[in-house]
């Protein structure tokens, strides 16, 4: 009967699926911007899990709006999604929903973190990191390994946990191998006129080289940089986040940090299924290291 269903096109009911198993065989992602790559890479990793055990993806953008990102959850509870990934947004003072998601944990709906953390409560749920502080800790020796004394760095929101933790290796980096630490510009609106500006103004700094924090920060660098006439990496040596196939396309080729993101993707996946199957072993951190790739556009300065 079952073979004959299919040979008619026969789809499972939903619902009577769901009252069948308990399950809805639906996992809840919230990125904080679709526009991303790096969010991409991620839920590429995520569908390679989820399809093979014909989970469905509810998939939605918070663009870093902490009260957008609740109702988003809301609507994903009342769903009925069997788990939730989550990299949280923060508002302007770096508070989160990280008390709200505390009842997920009494409902017994599994959360699972990745990309950021709640830094007031690290270990509390489930996570999939990077290493950022070693990351951006490999970048300062890498500059100071070919001359660099002078250092800035450009952050793509000083409020993100992940952001704070590539400021906490910048600026340890440049304790540990003494070098002259630039004032740290803070970009919150990647995509706003106003902020542009003031990447192009920083640029013309007194420094020797520039860290930048996010994909996009890397692009407005380098726009920067042909409208103010900086040769990179001739005036000016430049390090990204993000290993993208434009990055070699870039003039020159830009040196990035390399994340292992559908690797975060896949075993973030895979650690929400263990959990909606019955995995209650004490939380897990998973913690990816990055790795640095370079390119030519750090000069050695003899």
């Amino acid at each position: 009967m079952r073979e004959k269903a299919k040979e008619l096109g026969y789809m499972v009911f939903h619902n009577a699926r769901v009252l069948r198993t308990q399950k809805t065989f639906t996992i809840g992602i919230i990125v904080p911007d679709i526009r991303n790559p790096f969010f991409l890479d991620f839920l590429h990793g995520v569908e390679r899990i989820l399809f093979p055990r014909k989970y469905k993806i509810l998939l939605s953008m918070s663009d870093e709006n902490v009260e957008k990102e609740k109702q988003y959850l809301r609507w994903m509870v009342e769903h009925g999604t069997d788990g939730i990934l989550l990299s949280p947004a923060f508002d302007e003072n770096g508070s989160g929903n990280l008390n709200f998601l505390r009842k997920f944990k009494v409902m017994g709906m599994p959360v699972v973190l990745y990309d950021r953390l709640y830094e007031e409560s690290p270990k509390e749920f489930d996570s999939i990191t990077i290493d950022n502080f070693d990351a951006v800790l490999s970048i300062v020796k890498h500059l100071k390994d070919r001359g660099h004394r002078r250092v800035g760095m450009i952050l793509a929101g000083r409020r993100i946990y992940t952001m704070k933790k590539r400021l906490e290796g910048y600026l340890e980096g440049c304790r540990s191998y003494e070098l002259e630490c630039r004032e740290i510009l803070d970009i919150n609106n990647i995509f706003d006129q106003k902020e542009h500006e003031k990447i192009c103004d920083y640029l013309k700094g007194n420094m020797t080289a520039v860290i930048a924090t996010s994909h996009f920060v890397t692009n407005e660098v380098y726009k920067c940089a042909k409208r103010r006439g900086i040769e990179i990496p001739e005036d000016l040596s430049v390090v990204g986040f993000d290993d993208m196939d434009e990055n070699e396309l870039f003039d020159p080729p830009v040196t990035v940090i390399r994340q292992p993101v559908s690797l975060m993707g896949k075993a973030a996946a895979t650690l929400i299924l263990d959990r909606i199957d019955g995995d209650d072993s004490p939380t897990q951190s998973v913690v990816f290291k990055a790795e640095l790739v370079e390119r030519k556009s750090v000069k050695h300065i003899r």
